[in-house]
């Protein structure tokens, strides 16, 4: 009765009798008087119950001395409580495990969005390529393409910032949830408001670039329509990207006409716009080769892996106390 191994399962089992207080009961703690004083009685009955155990497994000597009917005691005291213990880890366990599986499918569900939306972007970043240089050859085709192209950027840029600012929020949100089960100093509030605070400027700016390039759209709309009902001024627009020997006037003519468009650029501009649609059109092939390589490995959260972690805690001391009602029954 007195060895090591059975005084380590003894403080081992109230060690958690002290730690593992329910978020509930601990509210009661600061709101409720009589709730109060329960607990200190019960932590007090708990702490006296353990210096009781320890003395006797401490020193064998003393197993003789003690009184057999505190002893009963003790133990019916312990196994009174081990089954709501026992309970209350166990749902604890699961719904830790429910919560990461939660974030691991808001992770997933982002993460094929951003794929989505790398594509997406990619596609636009294509197309504005092809729009530069075709705007020498074909006019009519040129603008639609920027426009298009202009148009799925935009539409990937939002839908790529919106959609990380869902993810960490959603998160957030669940990490709040797992912490009423297993409390931590985190704050809720604040994380979410740092969240805000460091997406607001690119959100910002994403929009700013958006309603700027549905000018650019309307104007390359527009420019299609002139395409059409002038084609000697489409004549002056390609000598301008192709030569640059046209008047003053024809020039500023074209730019009134096409300004903002493929079409009212020159050579240089246009290699310079393709050159930085090019880069773009890299960094938007890396970030969908990362993404797709991430979904095929099972797209897991960081967050989501610290929640499986505390269960795997929880379960060992589930399974220290199992062991201890083993020993006390035997």
């Amino acid at each position: 009765m007195g060895s090591p191994e059975r005084k380590d399962f003894v403080d081992q089992v109230f060690e958690y009798l002290l730690d593992t207080r329910s978020t509930e009961a601990l509210q009661l703690l600061l709101t409720e008087e009589e709730a109060r004083k329960q607990l200190v009685a019960e932590a007090e009955e708990e702490i006296s119950l353990h210096e009781g155990f320890s003395e006797i497994f401490a020193n064998p000597d003393l197993e003789d001395e003690y009184d057999l009917q505190n002893d009963l005691q003790n133990k019916k005291i312990f196994l009174d409580v081990y089954p709501q213990m026992k309970l209350e880890l166990e749902q604890l366990i699961r719904k830790l495990h429910t919560l990461a599986d939660k974030i691991d499918k808001v992770h997933r569900d982002c993460t094929i969005t951003q794929v989505v939306a790398s594509s997406t972007s990619a596609v636009s970043g294509v197309l504005t390529i092809l729009g530069l240089a075709l705007a020498p050859v074909t006019a009519g085709v040129s603008l639609g393409l920027s426009a298009i192209g202009l148009g799925l950027g935009a539409a990937a840029a939002v839908t790529s910032v919106s959609t990380s600012i869902v993810e960490k929020v959603s998160t957030v949100s669940a990490e709040a949830e797992a912490r009423q089960l297993v409390p931590t100093n985190k704050d809720t509030e604040k994380a979410i408001k740092e969240i805000w605070e460091k997406s607001a400027p690119r959100l910002v700016s994403v929009f700013r670039n958006s309603f700027e390039n549905l000018e650019v759209i309307k104007k390359n709309i527009d420019a299609i329509k002139l395409v059409k009902a002038s084609p000697r001024l489409v004549s002056n627009a390609k000598r301008l990207m192709t030569t640059g020997t046209v008047s003053a006037r024809k020039t500023r003519q074209v730019q009134k006409a096409f300004g903002g468009t493929a079409l009212a650029m020159t050579k240089g501009a246009r290699i310079m716009g393709a050159a930085t649609a090019g880069l773009f059109l890299v960094m938007d092939m890396v970030s969908l080769v990362e993404d797709s390589k991430h979904l095929h490995e099972g797209a897991k959260a960081e967050s989501a892996a610290e929640l499986r972690k505390q269960a795997q805690d929880l379960e060992q001391k589930l399974q220290e106390l199992i062991q201890v009602h083993d020993i006390l029954t035997q």
